[in-house]
């Protein structure tokens, strides 16, 4: 870039590095108080150089520097003593150009969180006296007017102090447009995110209230259905105790009259010749006749048939 003259008057210059010294307070290591040399932000967002803190969490009685991924356990924050994990250190670029942009002025760094004042900003050229006004790219620092016509700077791109300030400006509101552009889509993520599960969460709920009634229709339907095939198994139990009950009866009788016809029997075989061919025909014919009755009346016996009808029963209690 040409060499160019100052454009501004005393006391923009003042602002200019009252600005620059704000931004090398912010740009500077707690450590070590420099610039920052490859800056690295722990976890709780502090940040630091990567050969600061290394020798920040050097182990003690070793006398060598200790890598920091390497320690396994968390450690302090040199600044906020927060619990931190050395293996989740993360290079800040943006600051690593920040800083590097700095680098190229002639004022010293500062404290974390010093404003110099103006007055204190706007330092003399040791050789000439005069304000710094200037700032040479070439050699990265600021210069006066009478430096920037010495041999020594006569090829070097010279700059305003205000304009080199401002470019540092661009650069850190172009960073700044990047984290907001990211910080917006996150917030869009995390807002599609949310209503999502909320939608889902949502859809969960009527589905648990969906299969709840379906459970519980389908258990008032059994409970129903047991009791109506409990009443009806009572009802043709009482009917199979009162079958039996009558065919018991029955056979009682029986039983009855056929041990008095076998008495009979006995008693005519005992008898004389003449008297047992007389009655014999008699007591046969009273013996068969009784058989006959009793196929009879055990055509009217339902025990099968009452199995039958049970069973039938429970088949259409069930459909």
């Amino acid at each position: 870039m040409a060499a160019v003259g100052p454009r501004t008057g005393p006391g923009s210059g003042a602002e200019a590095l009252a600005l620059a010294a704000e931004l090398q307070g912010e740009a500077t290591c707690s450590i070590c108080l420099e610039l920052f040399r490859e800056p690295v932000s722990v976890e709780c967002g502090h940040s630091f150089c990567r050969s600061c803190i290394a020798r920040c969490w050097e182990r003690p009685g070793t006398g060598t520097t200790t890598v920091p991924r390497a320690l396994p356990c968390p450690l302090p924050c040199p600044q906020c003593r927060e619990p931190v994990r050395p293996g989740q250190l993360r290079p800040n670029r943006q600051l690593a150009s920040v800083a590097t942009l700095l680098r190229r002025f002639s004022l010293p760094a500062a404290a974390p969180g010093e404003h110099r004042p103006p007055e204190a900003a706007v330092a003399g050229c040791v050789q000439h006296g005069e304000p710094l006004k200037l700032y040479c790219q070439d050699d990265g620092r600021a210069i006066c007017v009478v430096c920037d016509r010495a041999r020594e700077h006569r090829a070097h791109a010279v700059l305003p102090l205000d304009e080199a300030v401002q470019e540092a400006k661009e650069l850190l509101e172009s960073r700044l447009k990047v984290l907001r552009k990211d910080l917006e889509d996150y917030e869009v993520f995390r807002s599609t995110e949310e209503k999502e599960s909320k939608e889902l969460l949502k859809q969960m709920a009527a589905e648990r209230e969906k299969v709840g009634a379906e459970f519980q229709a389908l258990r008032a339907f059994l409970v129903e259905q047991e009791g109506r095939l409990l009443g009806r198994l009572e009802e043709l139990s009482r009917e199979v105790t009162q079958k039996q009950n009558e065919n018991i009866a029955q056979l009682e009788g029986e039983i009855t009259q056929l041990s008095k016809l076998s008495s009979q029997i006995q008693e005519t075989s005992r008898k004389p010749d003449l008297d047992f061919l007389q009655e014999f025909k008699n007591t046969l014919s009273r013996g068969s006749s009784g058989r006959a009755r009793e196929r009879g009346e055990r055509q009217t016996e339902t025990s099968p048939g009452d199995r039958a009808c049970v069973q039938g029963s429970g088949k259409a209690g069930r459909d």
